[in-house]
């Protein structure tokens, strides 16, 4: 967000919000891609969640009836959990694009999903992926002490749930 406020974000037709425009789409994709350094790092839970505002609502449509969270701590409880089940992963983004109302962010994406299940870890690291799915994902930005961060993700299959392998475990 700029600290002159004549200059409205997402406006490209004059050169200094152009560019503007430009530094916060930066910034906010540093911040998603930072997401998907932690989970598939496995670093803690809570600083993917870090990465969301504390009120973000976040909608997982991903497997079985969706799942709905409100606010980052809500959020990382979950990933911790997802995280604990998933010995390694991979996420690899994909087709994206920003788009601006009133000065405000969306980021579209699609990304693809390699897990590999803890209870399959016997198998050995060389083993193939046990489940890759591609996911659709809206997210909402908000300018917040100076970082962007996640207001609004709304996730959910970009086709049919399973690209290769089978449904995740349930649990």
């Amino acid at each position: 967000m700029s600290d002159t406020a004549e200059i409205a974000l997402g406006d490209l037709s004059r050169p200094d919000s152009f560019f503007e425009t430009l530094k916060a789409e930066r910034e906010c994709w540093d911040t998603y891609l930072y997401y998907f350094d932690i989970i598939d790092k496995k670093k803690p839970a809570e600083l993917a969640g870090r990465c969301f505002t504390k009120d973000a609502d976040i909608a997982y449509d991903m497997k079985g009836m969706p799942l709905v969270f409100h606010g980052r701590s809500e959020y990382a409880a979950f990933l911790e959990q997802a995280m604990a089940a998933q010995e390694m992963t991979a996420h690899v983004v994909g087709q994206h694009r920003f788009v601006w109302t009133d000065g405000k962010p969306r980021l579209l994406t699609s990304v693809t999903s390699w897990q590999w299940f803890v209870v399959n870890e016997h198998l050995g690291d060389t083993r193939p992926a046990e489940f890759v799915t591609i996911g659709y994902s809206e997210d909402d930005f908000d300018y917040v002490d100076g970082t962007w961060l996640i207001g609004r993700r709304i996730v959910r299959p970009a086709a049919g749930l399973v690209a290769i392998g089978a449904p995740p475990p349930v649990g």
